[in-house]
């Protein structure tokens, strides 16, 4: 990637859901709310950043959902029923999985290890996305089954 380009992401929510969508994104990963947009006074969007990432959290368009042959972008109806899952790092996966249950995700996978050594964790958020957690390598410890 060159420096005169950067990735943003939008994450697509079920319209009317933006703001719970943001404090949720907040509570479970410690999302910073930027900015926020609105359409005729109604809130559309949340700019946010994931540590570096800025991502926007959106309201789906309900004209485009009443007419899915105009194309989305659509929100996901089921839990995990997505194209994209959210891989986010961390120093304590224990920590990170029980911060966002605690925020109102639910366990998908429970915290296990990987096929390369890594401890890993998934979830789904209250807006059906998938997120998965990967800890960082540590020094060879065993977990408790």
């Amino acid at each position: 990637m060159t420096d005169d380009m950067s990735i943003q992401l939008s994450l697509f929510l079920e319209h009317g859901r933006e703001r719970e969508a943001a404090n949720f994104y907040a509570a479970a990963f410690g999302a910073q709310e930027m900015d926020t947009c609105s359409i005729d006074g109604v809130l559309a969007g949340v700019a946010m950043r994931f540590g570096e990432l800025p991502v926007t959290v959106a309201g789906s368009n309900p004209n485009r959902e009443k007419m899915p042959s105009y194309g989305g972008p659509f929100f996901p109806k089921e839990a995990g029923a997505v194209s994209t899952i959210f891989q986010v790092n961390v120093g304590d996966i224990d920590t990170a999985v029980q911060r966002a249950v605690l925020a109102g995700a639910v366990i998908r996978d429970n915290i296990q290890t990987d096929e390369i050594g890594r401890w890993v964790a998934s979830i789904f958020d209250p807006f059906n996305h998938i997120w998965t957690f990967v800890e960082r390598k540590r020094e060879t410890t065993s977990r408790a089954a």
